[in-house]
């Protein structure tokens, strides 16, 4: 479940960083809409059910190792992004 829930923080900060280069080119692509812009970088749907589920699934399944669930968060944030920029992905 870890893993899933990696895999979901990945693609939201990937489509994050797409999200911000692509306010560059409102005017020319989306016609000043942030929201169609945003639609088109995040699938906000799709990965917010499933990186709710994963997250559900991840919390329900620590076995009180005495980490809290947000180190585990913070941890997986930070490694998806040291992945994006090492070009790992």
């Amino acid at each position: 479940t870890a893993y899933f829930v990696a895999l979901q923080i990945g693609a939201v900060l990937k489509g994050t960083c797409y999200f911000a280069e692509e306010i560059f080119h409102l005017e020319a692509r989306y016609r000043g809409s942030l929201s169609r812009a945003l639609s088109a970088c995040l699938h906000v749907r799709w990965h917010a059910t499933l990186l709710v589920v994963s997250g559900l699934a991840h919390a329900a399944l620590l076995d009180g190792d005495g980490r809290s669930l947000g180190l585990h968060f913070i941890l997986a944030c930070f490694c998806q992004l040291l992945f994006l920029v090492l070009g790992l992905h």
